[in-house]
């Protein structure tokens, strides 16, 4: 019983052996017994149930913003093109507002007794010339640009200060001109008027200096435009386009001199332009002193050094003027005049046009025998 049982159980290990080898040699040597015909189709599953979708994540924190680069540096500004350029510009500008101004003496047709020039200064048809352009004559005719006439007639005339002021029916084609009273030396300038007669003619320069004394009782301009008789009266005019002078005349004393012209300032006609038209004159400040600038050498000769820098010792006083009727004396060095301090050869002439007027009380500092003192004066009109 025994043996036959163990007959049983070695067969039945051999029978699962082979079984074990076949299955494995289906599996792995032959799998294609497991698929399907390469020609049948299977039935398509269903699909499956969609996941569920998953939330967003949180949001990445902003980076920190970064720093402006630094500034690029500044590119220089360019200089002013040639003269020559700005006079064209400058003429098509202000052209319609320059006059030419013929004068006739005694009301005679066949006697010209000055030709000059002008300029516009409002619309109102007051247009501003020299005294000395006008000072011979009765009758007077201005051509404007277009070559369209008018007469005219005097409205004021200021002989100290050189400036008139005529009226015309303007015509619509002429624009008025604006003052201007700041000024630089070395700025580009230019002359219309019409030198010798030549109707509407521009010259260019620059301001050579400001308040040169001497010439007139105002401080002028000087300027090295060219100026010719028959430019008397015209505008000495800036880059903008603005008057900054009425020019006056040319230096000429019997010698040649070249580039040596002078207008008077815009700043000063502004003051005296609307008298003349309101008043007909214009009355100047007068104080009635004969002064000499003190340079350094003569500062030191007095033994001044120390107390003074600039000043106008006084020479003589005029009898009768406001100066005598005040504590002035003779040989007072005079330091500020209305709280203006004296430290250049044209101050007086300056200080007075500028900001002040006839009957006006301003004290005046001087230095006498060693101290400083005050005197007060009521300014009187020059004659």
């Amino acid at each position: 019983m025994t043996n036959r049982t163990t007959q049983i159980s070695y067969l039945s290990l051999i029978i699962s052996f082979i079984t074990l080898i076949l299955l494995l040699y289906v599996i792995f040597l032959n799998p294609a017994i497991f698929q399907g015909s390469s020609e049948t189709v299977g039935i398509e599953g269903k699909p499956g149930v969609a996941g569920i979708e998953g939330k967003p994540g949180p949001a990445g924190v902003q980076g920190v913003e970064g720093k402006p680069g630094p500034a690029g540096v500044q590119g220089v500004e360019g200089k002013p093109g040639p003269a020559s350029y700005y006079a064209q510009e400058v003429y098509e500008k202000t052209k319609s507002g320059v006059v030419f101004i013929k004068v006739y003496a005694n009301g005679n047709d066949d006697n010209t007794c000055s030709v000059g020039s002008g300029f516009i200064y409002d619309k109102n048809g007051h247009i501003v010339t020299n005294e000395h352009v006008v000072q011979c004559g009765s009758d007077f005719v201005i051509v404007f640009f277009d070559g369209s006439m008018s007469r005219a007639e005097i409205t004021g005339i200021d002989t100290l200060g050189d400036l008139a002021v005529l009226r015309a029916n303007l015509p619509n084609s002429v624009k008025e001109l604006e003052l201007e009273s700041k000024i630089s030396v070395g700025e580009h300038v230019f002359a219309l008027g019409s030198p010798a007669g030549f109707v509407g003619s521009i010259t260019a320069g620059v301001i050579s200096q400001t308040n040169r004394t001497g010439l007139t009782i105002l401080p002028m301009i000087q300027t090295d435009a060219p100026l010719n008789p028959g430019n008397s009266g015209g505008p000495l005019i800036n880059s903008n386009g603005k008057v900054i002078g009425i020019n006056a005349m040319g230096f000429r004393d019997g010698r040649q001199y070249e580039a040596l012209g002078f207008a008077i300032p815009a700043s000063i006609a502004k003051i005296i332009i609307p008298d003349l038209i309101e008043k007909g004159f214009h009355d100047h400040p007068y104080i009635g002193i004969y002064t000499t600038f003190l340079d350094l050498f003569q500062i030191e000769k007095r033994g001044l050094s120390d107390q003074v820098i600039g000043g106008r010792i006084i020479q003589e006083i005029v009898q009768d003027s406001p100066a005598d009727k005040s504590e002035l004396q003779a040989g007072d060095v005079i330091l500020t005049i209305g709280g203006h301090p004296l430290i250049a050869q044209h101050d007086i002439a300056y200080i007075l046009q500028h900001f002040f007027a006839p009957g006006d009380n301003i004290p005046i500092e001087v230095l006498r025998n060693g101290d400083i003192i005050t005197v007060e004066l009521t300014l009187g009109k020059r004659q």
